[in-house]
């Protein structure tokens, strides 16, 4: 397994096909199908994921025998990390990618002399919620956001302090 990051529009379009995937597998645990769908091209469509590199995004891949089995999108926002998003296929869940990909991110703290990553997770998304709880994440606010068409999305604001 390797993680790069990724900026060309071939690599963009690889992993948006990753996202379809995943987003309706995870998903619609906790969100409707016509919800997950209008996430996936309001969030995860080729021209979302370009537009969110324009505006200091920075998207990384997990591969595998050079396929993507894992992505997450980050932004530097003063002094913390943003973690925007973190998905791994359902067949390569347990496999450590979180705990490699939270190590990337940290270095990129450091470098950038961030204090914290925090991260947005659906109230009803036991599983993530629970991850992020095992790996130093504390719930430090809640949010009830507005994305548009009558749905909303229901957070917990959670945050990792890097040493």
């Amino acid at each position: 397994m390797k993680v790069r990051e990724i900026f060309s529009e071939a690599d963009v379009r690889r992993m948006v096909k990753v996202a379809e995937i995943v987003w309706r597998e995870a998903n619609v645990v906790f969100c409707t199908p016509e919800q997950v769908e209008y996430m996936i091209e309001r969030f995860q469509s080729f021209e979302a994921v370009q537009g969110q590199l324009l505006q200091g995004y920075r998207y990384f891949v997990v591969e595998e025998d050079g396929d993507i089995i894992s992505y997450f999108g980050v932004q530097s926002q003063g002094e913390r990390l943003f973690l925007s998003k973190f998905y791994i296929l359902k067949e390569h869940r347990g496999r450590g990618i979180f705990s490699m990909g939270l190590d990337m991110m940290k270095g990129l703290c450091r470098e950038g002399g961030m204090s914290a990553i925090y991260l947005t997770v659906n109230r009803n998304n036991k599983h993530a919620y629970e991850v992020y709880l095992k790996k130093n994440f504390n719930v430090v606010d809640e949010q009830v956001a507005d994305i548009g068409c009558g749905f909303v999305m229901d957070d917990y604001i959670m945050q990792c302090e890097v040493e």
